[in-house]
């Protein structure tokens, strides 16, 4: 059984029969490359390993910016603040 994923500038497929992974360009077989299920296994861990960098990544930049946000109304609400009257 071949599986096959088609995208805009690339498809993938993966053959069960052969246990081969390849990614060709979109236009054809001008640029492909064939892993053998060890090699296209260490791919996929090295996919995996940068989405959750990223993802993590942008996760501290989002709670770095939630302390910050925080930190801004605790000042505001500070009750040793001196109030100014007009």
């Amino acid at each position: 059984m071949v599986i096959r994923k088609e995208l805009k500038n690339a498809t993938f497929e993966y053959n069960e029969e052969k246990k081969i992974f390849t990614i060709m360009e979109a236009d054809g077989f001008n640029g492909y490359i064939e892993l053998n299920k060890i090699y296209a296994f260490s791919f996929m861990r090295f996919v995996i390993r940068m989405a959750q960098r990223n993802w993590l990544k942008n996760a501290d930049s989002f709670n770095k910016t939630e302390e910050l946000l925080d930190s801004i109304e605790e000042e505001e609400d500070d009750p040793n603040q001196l109030e100014l009257f007009n």
